[in-house]
């Protein structure tokens, strides 16, 4: 069944959309992943400066 010049532009469209809907998707969860990997790590950064340090590691002179 051959499609007309409508056929073909809504056909086109169509795919248009559903890929571009999907590659949104997948950059959204991307997106989202990294900043919780991102965030996981700036806890454990600020959970192993908790507690109390001998103040000959701790010295700055």
């Amino acid at each position: 069944m051959p499609l007309g010049k409508f056929g073909k532009i809504t056909l086109s469209w169509a795919i248009i959309t559903v890929t571009s809907l999907s590659l949104f998707v997948v950059s959204k969860n991307s997106i989202n992943a990294r900043r919780v990997e991102n965030m996981k790590s700036r806890e454990r950064m600020r959970r192993s400066n908790e507690g109390d340090y001998e103040e000959k590691y701790r010295k700055f002179a």
